[in-house]
């Protein structure tokens, strides 16, 4: 019988990234041949992750450079370039492609090729029964999803495994959807953009007319033949929320999702097996094969899957209770880690005095390993002990060159402030000044934040800065000297006084190495004339940054100093019609370079523990607002840097102050940052 013909076939180089559309494909044993060839691994758990983990993958796309190979149990030899977010683009051999990655994605993460081993694919904890429900979409009162239709063994490989070892699909090596299934959902919820690319099918069918309704879901057991290749149909396809997620092209959409669970079951698509080695193309027929199974055969399926229903449910309920009995009540002692997710042990190997308030700190890894590569501009975060027993969490932005793996440089200024008369030290900088010595030892997270430039980009770049605001600049030059010299570079500083400038000396060793670097540094309390042609009396002011670069570039910008400085030049680049996109700003602390002009008021639920707050415009944060009202919540450096205040969005939307960078997960927040949007559910 003739169902349809092939309209699109769909390649994904990388799992949970968008794929390509191609001509025609290799159908091997395990799928499509060139389909999943990479993923992205989590470092921190070391575990395969995709987008239910990391819905950030649904922004980027992928697609081979040149020829792919199908790289089953070899070496894979093939290149892909990944388009991420922004429109800019990065190639599996490039040495930063990770580092960019984890810039992107808000989480340490290594691009990889398929692995061969089988531990690779290990989860790194077995997902409690909450947590299923969570990825599919579900709610606690939903009726339990139907894993009936997977085998005693498929199930019990998806409970220790990312995948099936030695594959990057999700269950079964081919996933399919027809056009009557689209058009029979979309009939529910006509408002809603049900594109075959929600669902990333290896193939869509166009469907015979005569044929509608949800159609693959019949086609369970038996084979369809497509050119030369016949493939095994081996059941519906179980949804998740992701279809519902944001992807290029695509809006964030919500009732996408509620809808296949209300009105299909949760089912679209089904899942497949090659029977066959053989390629299909697009316009082949498609033909659905005489059923080859016995009645009674299908009987002892029926039959088979409603034991195993059972079984299921009462290793949900078995793991519901263990899940429960293994929660800790807010605010006990052991629902606060001893030191937060992601920080490491560094041993400090070296200071050096940069100039009166003023020292740089090279630290590398305790034991010894390679650093982590980063982007030029990023920070990490040090754990910064106190007399009280405690620790405050200091953001320092890097100021070596990003292709050092052994070391890591951070140049920090002594901060004071003086109060009823007496002088204050900061905690973070009086600590690492006055009693950090060589040899002592610091967790430190690894480097993270969006305020960066890729090396290799060639956009003409604008660099404004005051004070110790010139540290993410100097990674950013030296990276540039060692691995792209011609870039087109200028440097604009501004100081109060040119003898306590530091890094003079690196800055004029720099100038002869870069070939179009541009500097100019402004000081505003200058006592005398300067004979070099780099240094300018007078306070730093964007129209002679303008002049000096012409009007005819579209240059980047990026500007780092104290809140004010910052967000007095974002403004001004603003009046001046750059685009914001093309404005890129950091400050010393979590300020909001961009106005928060909602003065709504919302409604704050604290699940756990049965708490609504009310919250209005002159609040803070979320984490002021619990504190206000005696909620203990875990807390560090309270900007967004060390993430210790991370909770569950179980509802609702929030924002973040320009340059916070949110957790990864898509139900995670930070309480110290985030402001809410709507009404919140929150879980702590």
């Amino acid at each position: 019988m003739q169902v349809g013909t092939i309209k699109e076939i769909w390649r994904f180089p990388v799992k949970s990234l968008g794929g390509e559309l191609v001509p025609s494909a290799n159908i091997v044993a395990k799928g499509v041949a060139d389909d999943r060839c990479w993923a992205v691994r989590d470092e921190l758990t070391g575990e395969i992750v995709g987008g239910k983990k990391i819905p950030g993958l649904m922004m980027m796309t992928a697609r081979y450079i040149g020829d792919a190979n199908d790289a089953f149990g070899k070496a894979i030899t093939s290149v892909v370039e990944i388009t991420l977010p922004d429109g800019q683009k990065v190639r599996s051999d490039d040495p930063y492609v990770s580092a960019i990655l984890s810039m992107y994605l808000g989480r340490r993460v290594s691009l990889i090729s398929r692995p061969t081993d089988k531990a690779a694919y290990k989860l790194a904890k077995q997902m409690t029964p909450s947590e299923v429900r969570y990825a599919l979409g579900m709610k606690p009162d939903d009726p339990d999803p139907d894993f009936s239709s997977f085998s005693l063994g498929m199930l019990a490989t998806l409970s220790r495994y990312t995948s099936p070892p030695g594959t990057l699909y999700d269950v079964y090596p081919l996933h399919f959807l027809t056009t009557a299934a689209l058009t029979n959902i979309s009939s529910y919820y006509p408002e809603g953009d049900f594109s075959s690319r929600r669902y990333r099918p290896n193939f869509l069918i166009e469907t015979d007319p005569a044929l509608e309704g949800m159609v693959e879901n019949d086609w369970r057991g038996r084979d369809l033949r497509i050119g030369d290749a016949v493939i095994r149909c081996n059941h519906p396809t179980i949804r998740c929320s992701m279809p519902g997620a944001e992807q290029p092209g695509l809006p964030k959409d919500p009732n996408i999702p509620l809808t296949v669970m209300k009105h299909a079951g949760q089912h679209i698509g089904a899942y497949g097996t090659p029977r066959n080695r053989a390629q299909i193309k697009v316009g082949d027929t498609v033909e659905l094969l005489p059923q080859s199974t016995s009645k009674l055969t299908i009987w002892f399926d029926q039959v088979g899957r409603r034991i195993k229903s059972h079984v299921i449910k009462l290793g949900n309920q078995l793991g519901e209770l263990q899940e429960r009995a293994g929660q800790v009540k807010p605010g006990s002692k052991a629902a606060v880690p001893q030191m937060p997710p992601g920080f490491a042990s560094h041993k400090l190997v070296r200071r050096e005095q940069e100039s009166d308030d003023v020292v740089s700190f090279w630290f590398a890894a305790s034991d010894s390993r390679p650093l982590p590569r980063f982007v030029p501009g990023q920070h990490i975060v040090l754990t910064i002990p106190q007399d009280d027993g405690g620790y405050v969490y200091r953001p320092y932005s890097l100021s070596s060159a990003s292709n050092e793996l052994g070391q890591y440089r951070i140049s920090v200024k002594r901060e004071t402030a003086e109060a009823d008369g007496t002088v204050h030290v900061g905690s973070g900088s009086g600590y690492l000044h006055d009693r950090l010595a060589v040899g002592d030892t610091l967790h430190i997270k690894a480097p993270g934040g969006q305020f960066a430039t890729v090396p290799t980009d060639n956009t003409p770049l604008i660099m404004i800065s005051g004070g110790i605001g010139i540290t993410p600049f100097l990674s950013i030059l030296q990276s540039l000297a060692e691995e792209n010299p011609q870039r087109d570079v200028y440097l604009f500083h501004g100081v109060r006084h040119v003898e306590s400038f530091p890094f003079r000396a690196e800055l004029e060793a720099l100038s002869a190495r870069l070939k179009n670097f541009h500097l100019q540094v402004h000081v505003s309390q200058a006592s005398e004339a300067f004979t070099e042609a780099w240094l300018h009396a007078g306070r730093l002011k964007l129209d002679e940054v303008l002049a000096e670069i012409g009007r005819d570039t579209a240059p980047h910008f990026m500007l780092c100093g104290k809140p004010e400085f910052s967000k007095a030049m974002h403004d001004e680049l603003q009046a001046l019609n750059v685009s914001l996109d093309r404005i890129h700003a950091e400050s010393f602390g979590a300020s909001r370079i961009r106005g928060d002009e909602d003065d709504s008021q919302y409604a704050v639920a604290f699940s756990d523990i049965g708490q609504e707050l009310q919250w209005t415009a002159q609040e803070e944060s979320l984490l002021s607002l619990a504190e206000s009202n005696g909620i203990e919540v875990s807390s560090g450096c309270r900007y967004g840097a060390c993430q210790a205040c991370e909770a569950t969005l179980l509802s609702g939307e929030v924002s973040y102050p320009e340059g916070v960078q949110p957790p990864a997960g898509k139900n995670r927040i930070l309480l110290c940052s985030a402001r809410p949007k709507s009404d919140l559910e929150i879980g702590l």
